[in-house]
């Protein structure tokens, strides 16, 4: 499986084709689509294209708290979600944080997580792992996407981070040192953090927020105020 980039109405967006086809629809947009879906207008105009019956947008906290979403519930603060309800998305808003979809067809269940560096040494992706598990899922089903985000090449951090990691048991090949400076690499984080819970089938769009200012919005650029959406629901 690899990844396409493709446009629904407003909306361009990277997706695994044959993930979609299993019924799984999601996407990691672009900075140039709409992003503020508590617009009822921007809501309404987003269900319509992707054929949606509600979307489930946190304020986020870059924490770890996950949610269910199932029989009508609505939660409205965290930073991750699992979608057992079919026609419902769920939305993460990112500028240089990275976006993780997990998917199990099978079952079928999502999830979508919201790990920053501070939800990363919290677990969240485990948590959300976790979750799908115990209502249900197997780990040997799941499949991981993770999305654009501040890349190696970019993300600049001090010994302060460092330490919380190694404290955590994190790796060290997850930071790398050159020209005096300490850069981490949010994605090895995670597919360290993914391995440790039997998913090794991770597909990885592999693009830097920071560097690709043409698609993407970034909030070390300056940034400050815009994002992109990352979406993932069960078609019903």
């Amino acid at each position: 499986m690899k990844y396409e980039m493709t446009k629904n109405a407003d909306w361009s967006f990277f997706r695994v084709a044959e993930l979609e086809e299993k019924g799984i629809v999601h996407g990691f947009c672009t900075g140039g689509t709409p992003w503020d879906l508590l617009s009822s207008k921007i809501k309404h105009d987003f269900l319509d294209a992707f054929l949606l019956k509600d979307a489930v947008v946190l304020t986020q906290e870059h924490g770890s708290d996950v949610h269910v979403v199932c029989n009508g519930e609505m939660p409205h603060s965290g930073d991750g979600l699992i979608i057992l309800e079919k026609n419902v998305a769920g939305i993460i808003k990112t500028a240089d944080c990275l976006p993780v979809i997990l998917c199990d067809a099978l079952y079928p269940m999502v999830s979508i997580v919201h790990a920053g560096w501070r939800g990363t040494v919290k677990n969240i992706v485990g948590k959300a792992v976790l979750s799908m598990v115990e209502y249900g899922s197997r780990t040997q089903n799941i499949v991981a996407l993770l999305g654009p985000s501040i890349g190696s090449c970019c993300y600049e951090v001090k010994e302060d981070v460092c330490a919380v990691f190694k404290k955590c048991g994190f790796p060290e090949h997850i930071f790398l040192r050159h020209s005096n400076a300490l850069f981490l690499d949010l994605k090895k984080a995670n597919e360290w953090v993914l391995s440790g819970y039997g998913i090794n089938e991770v597909y990885n769009v592999n693009l830097c927020t920071q560097c690709n200012g043409t698609l993407f919005h970034s909030y070390r650029r300056g940034d400050t105020g815009k994002r992109q959406i990352n979406f993932v629901s069960i078609k019903g």
